[in-house]
Order: C-alpha cells, then structure tokens, then sequence
C-alpha cells in the first residue's frame, strides 16, 4: 500500500519541485533513517520496491544536472533529458538509469557510481532538497566548473536540488 502511494506522489512533482516535494510524507512512521521526522528521504530503507517515476536532478545554483557515464565518473551537466541523467529514487539509493549503477560518495568527499550495494555511502537524505549521505553526513555540491563532490552541509544553493 506504502509503495503504491509512493509511486502515485512522485509521479506528481512537477518540474522545479525541491526534492522533498513528494516525498516527505509517503511514510512518516518509518523506523529507518529516512523517515520524515529525522530529515530524510521518507520510503523504508529496506525492502521497498524500485519506485518506477525517475527524475532528473538539477542545480538550484548551476542550472546543471545531475549526470553520470559508463565510466562512473558523476559530473554536472546541461539538462538534456538523457537518460544518463534520470535517477530512480528508492529507499534512499539514486540509481542511474542508463548504467544501472547507484550514487556513491566516501570519506574523501568524492561522488561517483558504483553497482549498487546497500551500503550507506549509497544511501542519501533528502531534505530541503538537500541529498545529505548516510555514511558521512555531508551533502551533494557541485559548482559552475560542473563538478560535483559532497561537502559539509551549509544551506547554500549549491547544495539544493530541484527536479528537472
């Protein structure tokens, strides 16, 4: 019933949404991290289906959006509604849906993907339209040379993300 109400809510964000739009509230008695009453993104950690609606995800600040490739390296990039640029959003992991492979930081504040694992460094907060990583706390940035890292949190529109 859960994910059925998930699929429904986020394949009404409109373009433009902050992150939170929509997602919030699908499950905000969850006991995982990433219910809504601790900041993050609402669906079960474990054992939610794949949420079908994919998104692209773009730079409050850049204008850019969230891109990938073959090689695993993550970037910001013009929006150009490719498909390396659409993420499904599932129990906190961000799965590129050209390559198949997750959203993926470590302690060195690097972002690249990697087969997914269910591992917290794959595993993403979203508040505020912030995407904050479970295993280190710091959130998704990215700047106007179109890098993309995660830095300590600090409100600023590199930091934000809205649907594209």
């Amino acid at each position: 019933m859960r994910v059925s109400l998930a699929v429904r809510m986020l394949t009404t964000v409109s373009a433009g949404a902050l992150l939170t739009t929509g997602i919030s509230a699908v499950d905000a008695n969850a006991a995982t991290p990433f219910d809504a009453t601790r900041g993050g993104l609402a669906a079960q950690a474990q054992g939610d289906a794949t949420i079908a609606a994919t998104h692209r995800l773009k730079n409050v600040a850049t204008g850019y959006c969230l891109d990938s490739n073959s090689a695993q390296k993550v970037y910001a990039h013009g929006c150009n509604g490719g498909n390396y640029q659409r993420w499904s959003i599932s129990g906190g992991r961000l799965k590129d849906v050209a390559t198949g492979y997750c959203l993926d930081s470590n302690s060195a504040r690097k972002v690249y993907t990697h087969g997914c694992n269910g591992g917290n460094y794959q595993k993403w907060a979203i508040s505020g339209g912030r995407l904050k990583n479970v295993a280190t706390g710091y959130c998704l940035d990215s700047n106007k040379a179109q890098k993309v890292y995660t830095h300590s949190c600090n409100g600023g529109s590199y930091q934000k993300w809205r649907y594209a």
